[in-house]
């Protein structure tokens, strides 16, 4: 059964329009400030319209209701402190009650990197409590230059996880003289779609989810919008600005947490199974906005599959393998075989995903000698590096006496909506591709005791090696992450919502922690040699950290590194690499393939020498662990 909604969005520019039609403002002479969630192309087109529309006496400036400091500073301020020949900015955020402290400091990124391209000092300071202004002040030296201050136009708005949260919304204010004519919210193209999802089709997808006992809610949950949103690539960095992206996010993450808010579940867990959720959505520049979705329910449960539905070809050539972009699942397979055929390696296909597709494992077992390889990738399939990382890796796993497994794609259903996905909206990150087509993380699956479909081929493997050190290949957002609905900053991964370059993560058990930090510093060591990785990691965490109050990694080595005691953890040491490689292709691609094989070389080698000896323990719950 299928549940189809459409809806038409009258363009924010028309209702601005009307808006000022409305009032009676005669031929007086008079100024009109609006704030619109619209790209600088079409701002100054609304701008255009604006002053025709009233009498000659009428002035008119049309800024960004989105990002409002970022196109603040670089699209008014910079002209005047490059005529002006400042070499030093003072920028006063908001500090405002109902929102996190530092929010409005994060909402103003990446300008910490366009101020040091332009040789500009800047002091980021948070503003006097209550007051919803940006505000500037430019120097030369000690002598000030210009001062001005911008207002951030906000909206309180319910989240869908329950939280009380403000939004980014549209504002006009008319005045004449000091005289203020009028002064009022004005809900933007993007406010509209997501009011309209929250109250049309959440209490649908909420309705679905009582009615089943299995814990699956439905199959497959599509949608398909236009806005008149801005939508573009900014010059630092990888970074763009993209409205339309924010709110695939919301109706992904948001559809999640509303259910997790329902069925009275933590907000951290990951093992809730909404089913498939692919919203896609493109800025129309100007035009009224459109939305289509279709919501199809389960016909019968999923049943987990003892035969692949789809197999993988028999062998290739292993060159063929994309370097500088995401490869198609069927590609990852027939690249895998042809160097498991090579190498003389084992081939086994221990568990396949919900849909059929195969889960194989390249395996080498030499007796029954523990503390081996464990080698994943693809288990987040939008993380697109790690599949191909771990395949370059292999030849150099054969040099080694060790056992291994490596699992080159441990979410294929993901991996091919991501494929669809990049057609339709390269730039964009695709978290729908993020989890299973049940909508859980396989590793919490696991985590759970629940070896069915993809989980079992992780623990299979395990079980064949008894990995003492686990290789998990990961990425994550390449540009700014954000959710403006639901507090700004991506709400569950806050910590995430800003790049900072290539990142290592290590999990040990305990009294393991002495072992995880000379490994840390091992990898920091043979990262520094990778050229173009220091310098994009420590640009992007300059950027990052002055809009961030407390940042949540240590620096070893000039680079970001997490290290955390995780007793849940397979094996006694996991390093688990965080490439930035969603939305990112051709070099910047390949750079982090390196990376990862850096790391990956790094961490084997300080096994080898000596690190394993250290595994004899028993796991923290006293069972039973491998070496």
């Amino acid at each position: 059964m299928a549940h189809t909604w459409e809806q038409h969005f009258p363009w924010e520019g028309h209702r601005l329009l009307a808006q000022l039609a409305s009032l009676d403002l005669g031929a007086s002479a008079h100024h009109v400030l609006a704030y619109v969630s619209e790209s600088l192309e079409s701002r100054t087109a609304l701008r255009k319209l604006v002053l025709q529309q009233g009498g000659p006496g009428r002035t008119a400036r049309i800024r960004s209701a989105y990002k409002t400091a970022y196109f603040w500073m670089t699209e008014e301020v910079q002209p005047l402190w490059r005529r002006a020949q400042a070499d030093r900015i003072t920028l006063t955020y908001p500090v405002l009650s109902e929102a996190p402290f530092g929010r409005f400091l994060q909402e103003a990124y990446p300008l910490a990197a366009v101020f040091e391209r332009a040789r500009l000092k800047a002091e980021f300071l948070p503003g006097p409590t209550g007051q919803p202004y940006y505000h500037a002040t430019l120097w030369r030296g000690e002598q000030e230059l210009w001062s001005g201050r911008c207002f951030t136009p906000l909206a309180q708005r319910q989240a869908p996880d329950g939280r009380s949260v403000l939004s980014p919304t549209g504002w006009l204010t008319v005045r004449a003289g000091s005289t203020e004519l009028s002064d009022q919210r004005l809900p933007t193209d993007g406010e509209a779609f997501w009011d309209w999802y929250v109250e049309t089709v959440l209490p649908t997808v909420l309705g679905l989810a009582d009615r089943r006992a299995d814990g699956l809610v439905f199959k497959n949950l599509a949608v398909t919008l236009q806005l008149s949103e801005p939508d573009l690539a900014l010059d630092v960095l990888d970074e763009r600005i993209s409205m339309t992206e924010a709110l695939t996010e919301e109706v992904y993450f948001g559809t999640v947490d509303a259910l997790k808010r329902h069925a009275s579940m933590p907000a951290g867990t990951r093992t809730l199974t909404p089913g498939r959720i692919v919203p896609v959505a493109h800025a129309v520049s100007g035009q009224d906005g459109w939305a289509r979705v279709i919501l199809t329910e389960w016909a019968r449960p999923p049943q987990a599959h003892r035969d692949a539905l789809v197999r993988p070809p028999p062998g290739g050539t292993p060159g063929t393998v994309l370097l500088d972009r995401p490869a198609p699942p069927s590609r990852t397979w027939a690249h895998a075989r042809a160097l498991a055929d090579e190498h003389r390696l084992e081939w086994h296909v221990p568990a396949h995903s919900v849909d059929g597709r195969p889960v194989p494992v390249v395996l080498r077992k030499d007796g029954d000698r523990p503390g081996g390889v464990l080698v994943t990738a693809g288990q987040h399939a939008n993380e697109a590096t790690g599949p191909v990382a771990a395949l370059n890796f292999l030849p150099q796993l054969v040099e080694t006496s060790l056992n291994f497994a490596l699992l080159p794609l441990e979410n294929p259903d993901g991996a091919l909506l991501h494929q669809a996905l990049i057609q339709v909206a390269p730039d964009h990150m695709h978290h729908a591709a993020r989890y299973t087509s049940l909508g859980d993380d396989l590793e919490w699956r696991l985590r759970q005791g629940d070896r069915r479909w993809e989980a079992g081929a992780r623990a299979w493997a395990q079980d064949q090696v008894g990995a003492g050190l686990h290789l998990n290949l990961h990425g994550y957002p390449a540009h700014e992450w954000v959710r403006p609905y639901s507090g700004y900053a991506p709400h569950g991964f806050e910590s995430w919502a800003l790049p900072a370059g290539f990142v290592t993560i290590v999990w040990y058990w305990p009294g393991h922690a002495e072992a995880a930090r000379r490994l840390a510093e091992a990898i920091a060591l043979d990262l520094q040699a990778v050229a173009g990785v220091v310098q994009h990691t420590q640009a992007a965490l300059r950027a990052s950290t002055a809009h961030v109050l407390t940042p949540h990694y240590e620096v070893i080595g000039g680079l970001p590194f997490i290290l955390t005691e995780q007793p849940a953890a397979l094996c006694p040491l996991t390093v688990i690499t965080e490439a930035p490689d969603e939305t990112v292709y051709g070099a910047r691609f390949e750079l982090w393939i390196q990376a990862h094989l850096s790391v990956c070389k790094a961490a084997v080698t300080h096994f080898q020498h000596g690190l394993h000896g250290t595994f004899n323990e028993p796991a923290p719950d006293g069972s039973a662990r491998p070496e």
